[in-house]
C-alpha cells in the first residue's frame, strides 16, 4: 500500500508541473502571510473534507516547485487545525 500512495503521490506532483507549467507559482505569491496560508489550509480541508488529502495536495505541489516549503509550512498547519 505503501508504493502505491508514493506512486500516486509522483503521479500527482508530475500532473501539477504538466498542468500549471510556469505559472502556477504566481498562484501562491498571495499566501507569503502566514495568517492566510493558515487560513488558505483551512478553507481547503473545508472543502475537501480531509486533512490527508489537501496536505497531500500541498506535497505534491512543493514536489513540483510550484510552491515553496516556506509558504506550504502554514497552509499544512491550516490543514491540520
Amino acid at each position: 500500500f505503501l508504493y502505491f500512495f508514493l506512486f500516486f503521490l509522483d503521479l500527482m506532483g508530475s500532473s501539477f508541473k504538466v498542468l500549471g507549467g510556469c505559472t502556477a507559482g504566481a498562484m501562491f505569491e498571495g499566501l507569503s502571510n502566514p495568517i492566510a496560508g493558515l487560513m488558505v489550509g483551512i478553507l481547503a480541508t473545508v472543502l475537501v473534507q480531509s486533512s490527508s488529502t489537501s496536505t497531500s495536495i500541498v506535497v505534491s505541489l512543493v514536489g513540483a516547485d510550484a510552491m515553496s516549503v516556506p509558504v506550504a509550512i502554514p497552509v499544512i498547519m491550516g490543514a491540520n487545525i
